[in-house]
């Protein structure tokens, strides 16, 4: 079925239910940014699928919302049908209520499933005094004929030597953090922040090591609700051990029912869905929303997760040097595409006996693709790779002890100055941030300049975040803290020694190239003088940057020495660990003084 036949049949639907307006956004009943096969009905209903977005449907029209990493994406996926795009972000871009006030009439009735949205992001959406809103319960069963079923995977352990801390440690910092006092409940719906406090991985949403599950805390205990079909004997055995009490995925309605009557207290956190607040409400429960402690608790990583990620980017590291080795050598060819380069750096990475999974699905671009942020190559759109211009490559791995996520641009032969300005534009930025030295408590919006300053000096820019904090062998996206250059939350977050940050600058020029290069960096230690508690950050990605494209009079003496010390680093470190001349010999070459 055609994207244009499923939109007849979603206004088909609202006309026989006499409703006006659907919106579609792209989560779960988890708030999960990657979501299970089941739940991804706003790809299925406009053939977009890019991890951001929000489709809405009228009984004349139909738009979808996404931010800059997709505009390009988007406008090629929508090309042909009803949807009209939007760009968020852009001036004169209507809201989806300032559309939805243009598009309906006083008193019209706009749904949305209730399991799908969270309580935060209703309250964000409804500010319209004209339309008229109402939660719903899921009708894509009716909808998508061929609507996946629930993940069902196994769970395993993640050892407390990887974790670094127990499961009790973490529910006791928890209970300290919010007040757990008898009566007091817990929700918690964020499935890494649930994978993280019990010290479980899963395989329920891809590129995710998480399981579809709720967990509530109290003062005594804790209960998951999960499949138990999940639970193989030994993840049975450990949670018994820790005494976390199982009940059934679909119970926790049930609990709230029965634990409503003496006095209890709830705190929902703000990605719970608005169908269990909603339900909560109708059952007169008290309860208030917050924000969940987990996320401020984790972002701090304890120093075996540290050496997880150090160890985890030593296993990539060798991926990819295989990898870039193997592509110089084949590209001349000119029979390369980039799927074939995509199915041979998976190869590599899937060698290695740590290895867990894909973090992302690979952003391979060559060329004018390269300039589409998050672009997915495909059968149907794979480029040749041919022996001239830039190869933007971003991806990404789960090993045992933790979870990586790289960006390198390469040159396929010669390129023209136009791509050697950005890209040397792009590794001064990333450089600049690399190097800083800043007080603790420093924030991700002051930061920023760093990697954007020397482009801005020439007139670039880039839509995107700089940079996302890395879950410890869990999610490649983990608040609360990004580095970016606008005002948010995530922006406002003080830095302190332990957090993960990647370092992601970039250009794209539509139509032509793009240009990204990106490590994982750790803030650590550095000194305290008289006038502060000074951070700095050290990389942990270990991976040699394309030298060939740089335009060498655009680097001064320091940006020239941190990369011949990066270079350096990554030579010592990754040479003793790989068993083939020819990698060795290319490595040497590749990390040589400039």
């Amino acid at each position: 079925m055609s994207v244009t036949a499923r939109v007849a049949q979603i206004r088909h639907w609202l006309n026989l239910e006499n409703l006006d307006a659907l919106i579609i956004p792209s989560t779960d009943p988890h708030n999960s940014e990657y979501t299970p096969a089941r739940w991804k009905v706003r790809e299925w209903s406009t053939g977009f699928n890019g991890s951001a977005g929000t489709a809405v449907i009228t009984k004349n029209s139909a738009a979808l919302w996404t931010d800059s990493r997709y505009f390009i994406q988007a406008a090629k996926q929508l090309e042909g049908t009803p949807y009209k795009l939007m760009k968020e972000g852009v001036e004169g871009t209507p809201t989806i209520m300032e559309w939805l006030e243009d598009e309906l009439e006083a008193e019209d009735t706009v749904v949305f499933v209730g399991e799908m949205v969270s309580i935060s992001q209703f309250e964000e959406w409804v500010t319209s005094e004209k339309l008229h809103f109402e939660a719903i319960e899921d009708p894509f069963d009716y909808l998508w004929s061929e609507r996946p079923a629930l993940a069902n995977a196994p769970m395993r352990i993640h050892y407390e030597h990887l974790a670094g801390e127990s499961v009790a440690s973490k529910l006791a910092r928890i209970r300290e953090a919010i007040d757990l006092s008898e009566g007091n409940y817990l929700i918690m719906n964020d499935l890494s922040e649930i994978a993280w406090t019990l010290n479980l991985r899963g395989a329920d949403v891809e590129y995710n090591p998480v399981f579809l599950s709720y967990l509530l805390v109290y003062d005594k205990g804790a209960i998951l609700f999960v499949d138990k079909r999940k639970l193989t004997p030994e993840v049975n055995e450990y949670l018994q051990k820790t005494g976390v009490k199982v009940r059934d995925y679909s119970g926790l309605k049930y609990f709230i029912a029965d634990h409503n009557d003496n006095g209890q207290y709830y705190m929902f956190p703000q990605t719970i869905s608005y169908d269990i607040v909603h339900y909560a409400e109708r059952l007169g429960v008290d309860y208030d929303v917050i924000e969940c402690p987990v996320e401020a608790i984790r972002m701090i990583k304890n120093p075996a997760e540290q050496e997880g990620f150090r160890r985890a980017m030593t296993n990539d590291g060798v991926a990819m040097v295989k990898f870039l080795r193997w592509l110089d050598e084949n590209v001349p060819s000119g029979q390369l595409t980039e799927l074939a380069a995509e199915e041979k750096l998976n190869a590599l990475r899937m060698e290695h006996p740590e290895f867990r999974g894909f973090s992302f699905a690979p952003i391979l671009g060559y060329a004018a693709n390269g300039a589409i942020v998050h672009r997915e190559a495909t059968p149907e759109d794979n480029s040749t790779l041919l022996p001239k211009g830039l190869l933007l490559c971003d991806s990404g791995a789960h090993y045992r002890s933790g979870t990586t996520d790289i960006t390198r641009t390469i040159a396929l032969g010669p390129t023209t100055a136009e791509e050697r300005k950005a890209y040397t534009l792009v590794l001064k930025g990333n450089i600049a941030l690399s190097r800083c030295v800043f007080p603790e408590g420093t924030t991700g919006l002051q930061l920023d300049l760093a990697a954007r300053y020397a482009m801005w000096q020439e007139g670039y820019d880039f839509g995107h975040g700089t940079g996302h904090g890395v879950g410890s062998r869990l999610c490649v996206h983990e608040g609360p803290h990004q580095i970016r250059k606008n005002v948010r939350p995530c922006t406002l977050v003080p830095f302190k020694a332990g957090m993960t940050i990647t370092n992601e600058p970039g250009i794209y020029v539509e139509g032509k190239f793009g240009v990204r290069i990106e490590n994982l960096l750790m803030a650590v230690e550095k000194e305290k003088t008289p006038y502060g508690h000074f951070l700095r950050f050290e990389t942990l990605t270990l991976c040699p940057i394309d030298v060939r494209p740089i335009e060498l009079s655009m680097l001064n003496e320091q940006e020239k020495a941190w990369l011949n010390d990066y270079h350096a680093q990554v030579r010592q470190q990754l040479m003793p660990l790989l068993d083939d001349a020819a990698d060795q010999k290319w490595l040497e070459k590749a990390t040589a003084k400039i």
